[in-house]
């Protein structure tokens, strides 16, 4: 008992310090309307650009989960699938991201060892990595590394097979041996190699790779080195027979996604490539063993809607609608294009032996998340004066294949909820008619400018100078923004301005911070009056704080000034995605500032963080809202209990543990007025860390937990977006 009061105590102690510290945690509960009456599923997922979808089972339910992986900012994002038969049957879950390894570029699956789970394999350093999926009952997800790279004779020597950050090679059975076997785009080549894996042939076994380089490329074709197109029928060697006989044309940038399109056991092809914007399908007309491509169709699907996606198209093959039918996804897998209409799902209407894929939709999944465009520059506003924090975000643009007509805009999320539980609606992605300004990268920052007692509107961009809105509602009054200036009192900082108004030297007149492409922060003082500001630079590198990473040619500093309990504390966004956390301000304008902290509490977004804080449920914590070049948002809130707070606890979901203390097991039960729902079940230790998952369609379920040690757990139950949980003690 004394063990039991002391692990209590200290939990306590632990849930004081958290709130000390003020911890925050992904935060998933407040819902966003768009389209007058669509509630969006996950809207707080950061947003998507260049995606890639892999099918993984990951919470035992035996159905195939999806992980998103983003290639700008090697990004995962997991979604666990309800198993319902459509597209709306993938949910986001966070709490699994943490269970895969970290990934370069690009990642591939694939069953290399026969077990059943699905293994990775990913980009390393010209060379490809790969991971086991040692999947087990009551630990769940697990992977380890078994080599940096896949290895294969080339002729008499013997070194990594080739790839590169661009080029996505494809992993199949394709000698229909039992083993996978590699495509790949030879070095700086058109042509591609054929690495066959002699493991079952020579040692009967599945779970190690044996490779070869085949004499000869592919298929007899190559790809043209002006557009995606395939010239077929070419005589070619590889180049361990002789180097002069190939055709080296360089070629960089192709995704190689393999099917069967006609069941007839051999292997054909997608191809998206830089050199077009359309999908390639080659067939194969070939055996199994020897494959020659004999027709194309270099705007495929063109029965249908051809894919038109400028910049490097991917394909992917996968069951996207649980119908037991494979279907074809396609995302730029350039890192720059189209970012919004970015997600296209083609249904396969027949089956996997003739596959007729009809284009249903450009954002699958991007449909149910925030995306304003291009980067996502966020901030917390009360507009109407109603007394709650609305959404105002800016971008650099929405996509156009014509540059010269993509302009900014700023997007509006009214707060349609109470004090204590906030909703958002969006009511325009085109606040003010901005794009009719025809600027780049506008930044919003809100404050008295005038000294009237209400907030004007400050607008950084990526000309670096500041374009002026006043506010002539007057004081309580919903907003009234009224074009005053357009390089706002003479002020350039170079490139990228983002402000932020700020009184930094508490003297009673708003100054100005505002970051740049560089990557440091510009103190322009207040040298007028509050009705009349006159703005200086007073240091052009405040606080010697500097976010640009070593090796980066950018910086984008976001900063963001604020009083913690009458100390002044700043955060400042990165293009790198993290967060400098500074502190030593208050007395010290002119010094270097301490920075305790450049990834503050391990936030990790995409390419261009941006920041915004505020109170929006009434708890008297702070909420951080954070946006990045995908154009999504994520929001945090600190959070004194330990765990994942992903739903809002109601009374209609309990949970009952016996024994607890326990040792060995412990029975839950589960107490909710759904009916047939899914109970997704969750163990973490005191540290947040999840030791157990796993779904259930009962409400009593028996609780392995022999292999946990002595201590406090937390039990978390979900459902139906509620979650509730329980401590759990293990004694021995």
């Amino acid at each position: 008992m004394r063990l039991l009061l002391i692990l209590f105590g200290v939990l306590g102690l632990l849930d004081q310090t958290r709130a000390q510290t003020q911890l925050l945690y992904l935060d998933q509960r407040p819902k966003v309307i768009v389209n007058t009456n669509d509630t969006l599923d996950f809207p707080w997922t950061g947003g998507f650009n260049s995606m890639m979808p892999i099918e993984i089972e990951m919470n035992g339910d035996t159905l195939m989960d999806l992980l998103m992986f983003d290639r700008i900012g090697n990004r995962i994002s997991t979604f666990l699938n309800d198993g319902s038969g459509s597209t709306s049957a993938y949910h986001y879950h966070p709490e699994y991201i943490d269970k895969f390894p970290v990934f370069n570029d690009w990642v591939r699956s694939f069953d290399y060892d026969c077990d059943g789970d699905l293994d990775l394999f990913s980009y390393t350093n010209n060379a490809m990595g790969f991971w086991r999926n040692d999947y087990a009952i009551g630990v769940g997800l697990q992977f380890v590394q078994v080599s940096s790279s896949l290895n294969s004779w080339y002729g008499t020597f013997f070194t990594n097979i080739f790839v590169t950050q661009v080029n996505l090679p494809a992993l199949y059975d394709i000698d229909g041996d039992g083993d996978m076997d590699v495509l790949t785009f030879a070095n700086s080549s058109n042509y591609l190699e054929y690495h066959r894996n002699y493991a079952m042939d020579s040692l009967g076994t599945c779970g190690d790779f044996l490779f070869y380089l085949e004499p000869y490329c592919w298929g007899y074709f190559k790809l043209s080195g002006l557009t995606n197109i395939g010239l077929l029928n070419q005589n070619c060697r590889s180049a361990i027979v002789d180097d002069n006989l190939v055709n080296r044309n360089r070629h960089s940038g192709s995704v190689l996604t393999p099917l069967d399109q006609d069941c007839d056991g051999d292997v054909d092809l997608l191809n998206g490539d830089i050199l077009g914007q359309n999908m390639l399908f080659l067939l194969n007309g070939g055996t199994s063993d020897s494959a020659v491509i004999v027709s194309q169709d270099s705007a495929f699907p063109v029965y249908d809607v051809p894919v038109d996606l400028q910049n490097l198209p991917g394909a992917y093959y996968l069951d996207m609608d649980n119908d037991g039918v494979n279907d074809m996804f396609v995302s730029p897998f350039a890192t720059v294009g189209e970012d919004y209409n970015n997600m296209l799902f083609y249904k396969n209407t027949t089956n996997n032996c003739t596959n007729v894929f009809d284009f249903i939709k450009s954002r699958f999944l991007s449909d149910e998340t925030i995306d304003v465009g291009t980067a996502a520059n966020v901030s917390f506003f009360d507009v109407d004066k109603d007394g709650l924090l609305d959404i105002i975000a800016g971008n650099d643009f929405y996509y156009h294949p014509n540059p010269n007509l993509a302009y900014s805009r700023l997007a509006f999320f009214k707060n349609i909820g109470t004090v204590t539980q906030p909703m958002f609606s969006l009511v325009t992605d085109d606040w003010l008619s901005l794009s009719s300004i025809t600027q780049y990268g506008l930044y919003p920052s809100f404050g008295d400018l005038d000294g009237d007692g209400d907030d004007d509107l400050l607008l950084g961009n990526a000309d670096g100078t500041l374009i002026y809105y006043s506010n002539t509602a007057g004081v309580g009054l919903p907003c009234n923004f009224v074009f005053a200036s357009p390089q706002y009192q003479g002020i350039d900082i170079g490139n990228n301005s983002t402000p932020q108004i700020v009184d930094v030297n508490r003297d009673g007149k708003n100054d100005l911070l505002i970051g740049e492409r560089s990557g440091t922060i510009n103190y322009f003082e207040n040298l007028g009056t509050s009705i009349s500001p006159v703005f200086l630079t007073n240091n052009s590198n405040f606080g010697n704080v500097n976010v640009l990473f070593p090796g980066a040619i950018a910086g984008f500093s976001t900063p963001l000034l604020f009083d913690n309990n009458g100390v002044y504390e700043m955060l400042v966004g990165s293009d790198n995605g993290t967060i400098f956390h500074c502190t030593n301000i208050d007395g010290n304008l002119m010094g270097s500032f301490t920075i305790v902290d450049s990834s503050y509490q391990n936030i990790l977004e995409l390419k261009r963080i941006t920041l915004a804080k505020g109170d929006i449920d009434g708890d008297g914590k702070f909420d951080l809202l954070t946006g990045c070049n995908s154009g999504g948002m994520r929001l945090y809130t600190q959070y004194t209990s330990v765990g994942i707070p992903n739903a809002s606890s109601v009374s209609s979901l309990d949970i009952n543990l016996s024994p607890n203390p326990t040792s060995d097991f412990c029975l839950l039960n589960i107490q909710s007025v759904s009916a047939n729902s899914k109970f997704q079940v969750f163990i973490s230790d005191v540290s947040g860390r999840i030791l157990f998952s796993s779904t259930t369609l009962q409400k009593q379920m028996q609780l392995n937990t022999s292999t946990l040690s002595s201590g406090i757990y937390i039990l978390q139950v979900s459902t139906n977006g509620y979650v509730t949980s329980k401590k759990l003690c293990i004694q021995r």
